[in-house]
């Protein structure tokens, strides 16, 4: 599995995330940081839990990997991205690849899973949910978010989140991975 982390507050979570993810699903958790996680999260930290070289630019070379956009989904069953953040949903819709996830995510073959995490307004606003419903419609299979605490109000803060977002998301997973779910649609040769 590849996880793709954007720059959103529970980028934080990551190496708790990654070893619930060890544990109950994947046997590999190959991990990717946007510029925007890499400041919010330790690298060494998410290595460690990872067992695997964390890749931020898509210039990074490390363990025998030269072209971390197409080479790092070889070999993967899924991509997760989590938390996807607003910014990174436009660029997929509109198929800019400025970075190493969406590179990677606009030339990865195998089924991409997006789980949108953003305040709620932004996740309402008319751009978003016409991006979200590009994404749906290019074969990417969107999840619902997270009920989260919301960083702008504080907005339940009183409520435990532990670091697996939720628990329909593993279930959702594991169906992608026995291939109930539809795999990205074969694209069109250029």
């Amino acid at each position: 599995m590849v996880l793709c982390v954007c720059g959103g507050y529970q980028a934080h979570t990551v190496p708790a995330f990654v070893v619930a993810l060890l544990r109950h699903f994947a046997d590999d958790v190959q991990v990717v940081l946007s510029r925007s996680a890499a400041t919010l999260v330790a690298r060494d930290a998410v290595e460690v839990a990872s067992r695997n070289p964390v890749f931020v630019e898509m210039t990074d070379r490390a363990a025998g990997v030269y072209v971390p956009h197409i080479e790092l989904t070889r070999g993967a069953d899924l991509v997760l991205v989590y938390p996807a953040t607003v910014n990174l949903i436009g660029k997929l819709a509109n198929g800019i690849a400025d970075e190493l996830i969406p590179a990677l995510l606009l030339a990865s073959e195998i089924p991409a899973v997006v789980v949108p995490v953003a305040n709620e307004s932004m996740l309402l606003h008319p751009a978003t949910r016409r991006n979200l419903e590009v994404l749906r419609s290019d074969g990417y299979l969107v999840v619902d978010p997270p009920k989260a605490l919301e960083i702008a109000t504080r907005e339940g803060l009183d409520e435990r989140v532990g670091p697996f977002p939720y628990p329909e998301l593993l279930m959702y997973l594991s169906a992608v991975a026995a291939g109930k779910h539809a795999a990205m649609p074969a694209r069109p040769k250029v």
